[in-house]
């Protein structure tokens, strides 16, 4: 894979954090640390996606969980309709 140098700008804290990381043996770099931070977030956010696609897809097979889905949306654009 390849890589691109970017600046990001981090809380103090967890340059400390990272750094100390870094310096105890855990992690190549600072980068490597963050390069492995974003990919478990990528790989966590797919995975949530994923089931929530197939939850609805459950869901879409159950009319009556169709039905009350919709009654449910209704409602809700009711109450912010009213504010």
């Amino acid at each position: 894979m390849s890589t691109r140098p970017i600046t990001i700008t981090v809380e103090e804290d967890f340059h400390d954090y990272v750094q100390q990381q870094v310096e105890q043996g855990r992690v190549r770099s600072v980068s490597a640390y963050f390069n492995e931070a974003v990919a478990r977030r990528i790989e966590t956010e797919r995975r949530a996606d994923a089931a929530w696609r197939a939850a609805v897809e459950k869901a879409q097979q159950n009319p009556e969980a169709v039905a009350r889905a919709r009654r449910r949306a209704r409602k809700a654009q009711e109450i912010l309709s009213a504010r």
